[in-house]
């Protein structure tokens, strides 16, 4: 568990709404003097959801411009795969690039290679180009994500975000409260103005100054 003075991420690097979270939620860290703890998991260990669920042309078109006016206000590009890939190797990836002190720069290159560039993150050669980009050692760093101990990482991240009440990704915590989805990430830098004993004006607010 987390001090009030940190949150905890848990995401896939497939998921474009990971991708907003983290880029949102490491400004928001950097505005409250927060640190951010990146917790990768199984896409196969998550419970379906009704929103994976659901059907209808409608909810899908209107789930695509809502990708598209997150990505605008986040200031990201979001491109998305015309396969969804699964990852595997890149998941263990990032817990051996988050050992070695590189896990944000890992993070931030493999979202850009997925929704940016486009590039197959399921292809361990591109995982490990990017990884030599951010200063990991090809060699040394492709048998430490390859080792047992990554795959038990991410699937303890899994068990845990379910054992927490988390049931899909994006999940964030502030010590034991949840906030699931990208769009919570501003209750999220408030509950960490609060734990700080900083002034976070929320909307609807300003006219009390």
């Amino acid at each position: 568990m987390s001090s009030p003075q940190a949150v905890e991420l848990f995401f896939r690097i497939s998921c474009p709404w990971s991708y907003l979270a983290f880029v949102r939620l490491n400004e928001a860290a950097l505005r409250t003097g927060a640190s951010v703890v990146y917790r990768p998991v199984l896409e196969d260990g998550l419970q379906t959801t009704a929103l994976q669920t659901a059907d209808g042309t409608a909810r899908a078109n209107y789930a695509a411009k809502d990708l598209r006016d997150w990505a605008r206000f986040a200031g990201v590009t979001v491109k998305l795969p015309n396969t969804k890939p699964k990852a595997v190797f890149a998941q263990r990836a990032i817990v051996a690039a988050i050992d070695a002190g590189r896990g944000k720069a890992f993070i931030d290159a493999l979202f850009a290679a997925l929704f940016k560039t486009g590039d197959d993150i399921d292809d361990s050669a591109v995982v490990l180009a990017i990884a030599t980009d951010c200063g990991l050692s090809a060699t040394d760093f492709e048998k430490r994500a390859d080792s047992p101990t990554t795959t038990d990482a991410v699937a303890t991240n899994t068990r845990e975000l379910l054992a927490r009440g988390g049931f899909t990704v994006p999940t964030m915590f502030v010590s034991s409260d949840m906030y699931v989805g990208n769009d919570r990430v501003p209750l999220v830098e408030s509950a960490l103005m609060r734990a700080a004993d900083r002034p976070f004006i929320a909307p609807g607010e300003h006219d009390r100054l």
